[in-house]
This record gives structure tokens, C-alpha cells and sequence, in this order.
């Protein structure tokens, strides 16, 4: 998940932007990265969990007594889609199904806008384990799954335990945590020691609650999917997993392969890979940052010697650390956020799981390094922090206790973080069995460690700069399935299909024809990241919008998020060019509610374009600096905001607001 980033300020600013005329796609949240949802502080990855004793696997559906209903969505349905949802209701413990405790699954069908869609559809099997895939679903629809319906039904449900299912195991102790941890100036060991007695405090409750956390891992899971499947009356399916999906789909895979077409990998954790890979995986996932800006002559040339001022800059942060205000995107409150060098390490290891701050790294750390800007920082860990709600710790602690952690000793955990020392333990790999000495939901079988071997047909899709689940994994993977195709993608982080593009076209060709090796003739023209320099120019294209009735230019290679509304990849700018009811001053007036200003609007001028006199003020949005552009048409008013950052803000009001406003008017109708 997810996500792939794109800034949350973008997605509250999308929504403020509709048109009453048109449909209002929203954007994504951050990564894909799934487990970035989950990341817990400032200053260390999440403990995860050690097993202590053994349990029997998960009796087959058949055994179970599931049924399914349908319901009202919980969720707001995303404009222009027809959704039927429901709850799928099985028993908590397949062994015992008569004990009445059960669990429900908030269940999402979208129907395909094609006419007569192949009767398989598309399951998404959500990452962490732990991420709410309904509760999110708004902020991430359109860019993420609103492109499959043009073939397939689609479906999406929240696995048990999160989101919108209950009984719910997400632990508001640890996103309380989460915050108040953000001002402090603590190390790992000591983040570890808060967070483990933050964990045992929401173990103990949901205990107390008479939740049996011994039911909720991946075996499980897969029988709640197989048992879905018979409920809905589908022959076959195809699987998407994504991240911890991966393995959910793998399992299955093994345990029910009649029900399963296809499968889609994307971002691979295969079952025989071991947790004391985490630090190696960081270190590898670094040198491959450090050395694609070291090829790159641009970047090279601009940030030159990144490996060493990146380390530097995190020797200084111990000793001297910085404190920012930090804004919650989702509730627009403000935080101090220290920065120690703890911190810089895990937030770096957090951002390349997006494709979309990849490219911005080299230039965040040269900024925090020699100017002392740490804005891009700040976001981050906000970001990171803000999600938690999307997230079940009960869900991640109780999967991968049962699921990962007996198949090694506490020795290796540790020897896995001596291996990389200028890591400064910041993953604090011993620390899981900590936690799971507690949690005591027992151990998986053998099976759980070892490589599954399948003749279903699979895609396996990997990102090169993954931090998470590397391509080795990937490759891993597919070497025990006998009809895989790989595929690395040289510039992506971790979930590589749900961004679009080249690989969202390689699976669609194998969901169509799983039997055959999917075109990938776009692969020949993929490069490294496109690194962001400071004093790159940027170049601007015409556009002619009939439907809101303007006519301008908009950056090339920014992403379309809705009528007018244009965002930089990056997730760090966004404009919006709009044509309202109404004159300037009442479009003004409006701004304050429609758009969450911070505060109103402030004179800052006009500028005098061909065809109009725009007045121009100054304000911000969730801290994120603000310029706004109004001039008047026959009654109308246009208006043009540009959202950018702190660091960057002057450049893109030279190069991208003032030529927008140059080059913005009205259409005239015959």
C-alpha cells in the first residue's frame, strides 16, 4: 500500500475542488506503501511480533458455517460506479464453530462499466497486515481501482479484524502513542521500550474484550477468502494482492487453488522469506537510491556524494536535533516534530515505498543538510503518523506472530541489525520477540516458511527502489511458480500495478490471456527516477477544458486529479484552475470554507495578464503555502490556486502560477 504518495493535503483539496457539473475523482494517500500506514513514530519502524507456542492451521470453509447478506456500503461510494455491498459472517474459530463467537466482512462488489464482463472478477487483497482497505477507499478509488472496472467486477473487503469488520483489533493506544511521540528526542531502544508497553496495553484489552487473537493470521484469512467466493457463487476468480496481499494470495493459492484463474503479485513477500531480512533490505534498498543519483550526471552533479551527507546529516541530527511544526493533514492540527538521526533513517526507509517521492530524495536531503530545510521531513512523519487510523495493530501483531517469527532465533534478530551498525538499530529487530512473547497466539506450521509451488498463473511485479520486499523477493517467488512471468520496474518503490502506467497495462494483458506471457514492449522504454533539481525548468502545455469552460496551459508530466485540478507527482504541489458562479468577491468569501484555509486570505497584490487584472492573495492550507488568483468573465469568476511547499514555493509561482494566469481564459460559444 499505498500508497503509492501523493499528498494528503491534495486529497482534502480535491474534494473542496468539485465541480457541480462533474464527477470528483480523489487521490491517493501515501504508499503504497501498506506498512507506511502502519508506521508507528518518528523514530523507528513498528515492532513486529515473536510466536510462543503452537496451534493447528485453519480447518477448510467447508467446514465452516459462513453466510452472506447484503447491506448498505459504511463507506461514501466514489461518484459514477455501481457498488452492491454486504457482510460475509464466518466463525471466529473454524474449530469451533459452535462456541457463537463470529467475525463480519465489510464486502464491496463494483461492477464493471462493460457491457458483458468475463464472469471472474478481481479480489484485492489488502497489505500490512492490519490496512483498512474500505475505510480508505474514498481517498484512494479513482487512482487506484477505478481502472479495472473498464474489464472486470471488482471486489475489496476489509479482512477480519479491520477496518469496517468486526470485532475490530486496531489499538488506538498506539496512535495515541504515535503523537505524543513526536516531540520527543529519544533513540530507538527507548521508542521500542514505549511502544511495547503501549502494544501489551491494547493486547490486554481485546483479550479482556474476549477477542481470540489466535484466529486472525493468514490461514484464516485464506479460508475467509475461499469462503467469500462460495458465497458469492463464483467459480473462479482472479487474485490481486498487494505487499502483505502477496502473501495472503500465495497462501491461498497453496490451500484452495480450484476457486483461482489468476494471480496478480505486486510488491512480493514470499512465505520462505525471514524477518531478520528487514535491516539488509533497508541497506539495499539505500545504496540503490545513493547509487542511482551517483549515474545520474544531473543529480550526480547537483547533490554529489549523497551516501556520505546523508549519513553525515544523520550524526549531527543525534547530537543536535531540530523541532518543526507538523500538520495533520486529515484534522489540520499542529504538532512539534523533532528530528533526531534515528528518525531521518526510518523516514528515508518510509518514503522510497513511494514511486512518487523517489525522485525528491536527493534534493530533501541536500535541503536538510546544507540549508537546514526539513519541510518534505516533516510531511512525511505527519503523514505516516496521521494514517494510523487506517490501520489494526491487532491485525499485524496477531498475523505475523503466528506467521513469521518462530522460524527464527532472537540471536539472529539481533546479528541482523549488527550486520548494518550506521543503521544505529533503528529496526530494533530483537524487540519483536518482545511483543510476542506476550501476545501468545502459537506458531504456524512448517508449511508457513516454505516456498509455494502452484501451476496457477501468476504476475509477479516488483519495484526496484522497494524498501520492503526487494526484487530478489519477487523473483523468489515466481521461481516455484511454474507458469510466472516477472517483471522489475526501474524507477517504482513498493506497490508497482496500482500506479498505472506500464505496469497496470502488462497486468491487464495478463488478466485477458493468463496463459501467455503479457507484452511488455513498454518496459524498453522505462528509465531511473527523473531526480528533482533545484532550478529544473518546467514545461507548460495547453489545455482546452470544455466542460468547466476554460482554456490554459498546466504543467507537463503533473497528474490530472479532476476538472482543473493538476498535482506534481511528487505529492508536493497542486493547482487548480476553475471557472465559478458568481463574482470575485463572492468566489472570495467562499474560499474559507469550500478550500480549509488556515486562515483568510490576504492582499498580495495583482497581476495584469492579456485579457484580465487578477487580484492575488496569500494564505495556506494545512500549513502548505497558498496563492490564489481571481479575475471576473460575464458574471463569472476565474479562479487559480497554487498549493506548493515552503521549499519550492517561489520557483513554482514564477514558473508555473504566473504563466498560468497569463494563459488562462474563458471559452467563448458561438
Amino acid at each position: 500500500m499505498r500508497m503509492r504518495f501523493i499528498l494528503l493535503i491534495l486529497a482534502l483539496l480535491v474534494s473542496a475542488c468539485a465541480v457541480p457539473s462533474s464527477s470528483n475523482p480523489t487521490p491517493t494517500l501515501a504508499p503504497g506503501a501498506e506498512e507506511l500506514l502502519g508506521a508507528p513514530t518518528a523514530t523507528s519502524v513498528p515492532p513486529t511480533a515473536a510466536p510462543a507456542s503452537t496451534a493447528a492451521p485453519a480447518p477448510s470453509p467447508a467446514r465452516s458455517a459462513a453466510r452472506y447478506e447484503t447491506a448498505p456500503c459504511e463507506f461514501p461510494v466514489p461518484a459514477g460506479v455501481s457498488v452492491e455491498c454486504g457482510w460475509l459472517t464466518v466463525p471466529e474459530n473454524r474449530a469451533k464453530p459452535d462456541n457463537g463467537r463470529e467475525v463480519r466482512l465489510h464486502v464491496a462488489i463494483f461492477r464493471s462499466t462493460r457491457p458483458n464482463p468475463p464472469p471472474d472478477p478481481i479480489v484485492y487483497l489488502e497489505g500490512g497486515p492490519g490496512v483498512d482497505a474500505l475505510e480508505r477507499l474514498p481517498l484512494v478509488f479513482d487512482l487506484w481501482f477505478r481502472p479495472f472496472l473498464a474489464n472486470r467486477d471488482f471486489i475489496l473487503y476489509d479482512q477480519r479484524g479491520t477496518g469496517y469488520s468486526t470485532p475490530s483489533l486496531a489499538c488506538p493506544e498506539l496512535t495515541k502513542l504515535s503523537f505524543d511521540m513526536l516531540p520527543m528526542d529519544i533513540r530507538a531502544g527507548e521508542s521500542s521500550r514505549l511502544w511495547k508497553e503501549a502494544a501489551l496495553k491494547c493486547h490486554a484489552r481485546l483479550v479482556a474484550e474476549g477477542i481470540d487473537l489466535k484466529q486472525y493470521n493468514t490461514l484464516t484469512n485464506a479460508a475467509d477468502l475461499e469462503d467469500l467466493r462460495l458465497a458469492l457463487g463464483y467459480e473462479q476468480w482472479n487474485l490481486l494482492g498487494s505487499s502483505y496481499g502477496t502473501r495472503l494470495a500465495l497462501t491461498a493459492m497453496r490451500e484452495y487453488p480450484q476457486g483461482i484463474r489468476s494471480v496478480v503479485l505486486d510488491s512480493t513477500r514470499p512465505l520462505q522469506i525471514n524477518e531478520s531480512q528487514t535491516p539488509a533490505d533497508a541497506e539495499r534498498a539505500f545504496q540503490t537510491l545513493f547509487r542511482g543519483c551517483a549515474a545520474d550526471p544531473t543529480c550526480n552533479a547537483a547533490y554529489p556524494d549523497l551516501e556520505r551527507v546523508f549519513y553525515d546529516l544523520v550524526e549531527q541530527l543525534n547530537t543536535k536535533p531540530v523541532t518543526l511544526p507538523g500538520i495533520d493533514p486529515f484534522t489540520g492540527r499542529t504538532y512539534d516534530v523533532l528530528i533526531n538521526g534515528d528518525t531521518m533513517i526510518s523516514t528515508l526507509f518510509q518514503a522510497m515505498y513511494s514511486t512518487e517521492i523517489i525522485p525528491l530524495l536527493p534534493r530533501a536531503i541536500y535541503d536538510a543538510a546544507r540549508k537546514g530545510e526539513f519541510d518534505l521531513w516533516v510531511r512525511l512523519i505527519m503523514n505516516n503518523v496521521s494514517q494510523s487510523d487506517y490501520f489494526s495493530y491487532g491485525v499485524m501483531y496477531s498475523a505475523r506472530c503466528y506467521d513469521e517469527i518462530l522460524f527464527e532465533t532472537r540471536e539472529d534478530m539481533v546479528r541482523a541489525d549488527e550486520a548494518f551498525p550506521h543503521q544505529q538499530d533503528v529496526f530494533d529487530m530483537a524487540s519483536f520477540w518482545d511483543i510476542c512473547d506476550a501476545w501468545g497466539v502459537g506458531s504456524a506450521p512448517p508449511v508457513e516458511n516454505q516456498p509455494v509451488r502452484s501451476a496457477i498463473p501468476a504476475l509477479v511485479l516488483a519495484g526496484a527502489y522497494d524498501p520492503a520486499t526487494p526484487p530478489n523477493d519477487g523473483r523468489a517467488a515466481a521461481a516455484t511458480l511454474q507458469n510466472s512471468f516477472f517483471f522489475e520496474f526501474p524507477a517504482t518503490g513498493h506497490g508497482v500495478v496500482l500506479d498505472g502506467g506500464c505496469p497496470l497495462s502488462i497486468a491487464f494483458a495478463f488478466l485477458d490471456n493468463p496463459q501467455r506471457k503479457p507484452d511488455a514492449t513498454c518496459t524498453t522504454q522505462l528509465e531511473g527516477p527523473a531526480f528533482d533539481v533545484e532550478g529544473a525548468a518546467v514545461q507548460l502545455i495547453p489545455f482546452r477544458d470544455s466542460e468547466l469552460g476554460i482554456t490554459g496551459v498546466w504543467p507537463q508530466g503533473w497528474t490530472n486529479f479532476g476538472p482543473g485540478i493538476y498535482g506534481r507527482p511528487s505529492g508536493d504541489a497542486a493547482i487548480v484552475q476553475i471557472l465559478m458562479p458568481g463574482s470575485a468577491l463572492e468566489t472570495l468569501v467562499r474560499l474559507s470554507s469550500r478550500f480549509n484555509l488556515d486562515r483568510e486570505p490576504e492582499a498580495a497584490g495583482e497581476h495584469v495578464s492579456e485579457r484580465y487584472t487578477w487580484q492575488l492573495y496569500t494564505t495556506t492550507i494545512r500549513g502548505q503555502p497558498t496563492d490564489i488568483a481571481l479575475a471576473e468573465d460575464g458574471g463569472r469568476s476565474l479562479l487559480v490556486m497554487l498549493i506548493s511547499d515552503k521549499g519550492n514555493r517561489d520557483e513554482l509561482y514564477d514558473k508555473v502560477f504566473i504563466p498560468s494566469l497569463d494563459a488562462l481564459r474563458v471559452i467563448r460559444t458561438p
